[in-house]
């Protein structure tokens, strides 16, 4: 190889890393910005609640019936609840394209230095981590807000029998729990169906798998499990 092929090489190697280079800074950014929408929406919606619950609470000191008022708002609470919930959804199926691409262009790199891979968190492979990874039952986000729906519906129904039907109090209270244990479940089967096809429409777009690692070694494999910081 002469030296101006030698040189024309080089160049294009610069070149290539600049470009890789630019697309994993741009990944990361996009990967910040999910994350800091999806905690905006849910520190929204916790104001939101606790400025509607305070303002519940002092109204009938001044003798104003709130009855009616409560079951608005916990209606309005429900809905953006709701939007929230499949928001923070969205967020994790996001982050998790994010970090695969990311881990994507960090393959580049290793394929040229095979020993950079140790040095990375995550393996070069770009199908994982798992978008249905999880750790604690009740970590994430998401779950914080599966609860307060869950209660919401709750309390909404509770009102609904007591002060609607006119039934006693027990049979709100029965209904409120039924209800809240019903609503939790389908959170998390909503929730867990939606990561499961997510899972399923990336896998075309997997061009480095985890049993093609360029080192493929079982301690960095088995660091895939858990990606709870979405």
């Amino acid at each position: 190889m002469t030296a101006q092929e030698t040189l024309t090489v080089q160049v294009l190697q610069d070149s290539s890393a600049e470009a890789i280079l630019a697309e994993h800074e741009r990944l990361a950014n996009l990967y910040l910005y999910n994350a800091e929408m999806g905690e905006k929406r849910t520190a929204l919606y916790l104001t939101v609640i606790s400025i509607g619950t305070a303002a519940l609470v002092s109204l009938p000191q001044f003798g104003v019936q709130i009855e009616t008022m409560t079951m608005g708002f916990l209606t309005g609470m429900l809905v953006m609840g709701l939007l929230t919930f499949q928001r923070l959804i969205e967020r994790r199926i996001r982050g998790t394209e994010y970090l695969r691409a990311i881990n994507r262009t960090h393959r580049y790199f290793v394929e040229k230095d095979p020993a950079l891979e140790r040095f990375f968190y995550w393996p070069p492979c770009d199908d994982v981590p798992s978008f249905g990874s999880k750790g604690a039952a009740l970590a994430g986000l998401r779950d914080i807000i599966g609860v307060l729906n869950s209660l919401i519906i709750a309390l909404l129904l509770g009102e609904m029998v007591w002060v609607v039907t006119g039934f006693p109090q027990v049979v709100a209270v029965i209904a409120g729990i039924i209800a809240a244990a019903i609503s939790w479940g389908l959170h998390r089967l909503y929730e867990s169906r939606s990561l499961r096809e997510a899972e399923s429409s990336q896998e075309v777009y997997v061009n480095f798998p985890i049993n093609g690692s360029v080192s493929n070694s079982s301690s960095e494999a088995s660091s895939i499990v858990n990606a709870e910081s979405l």
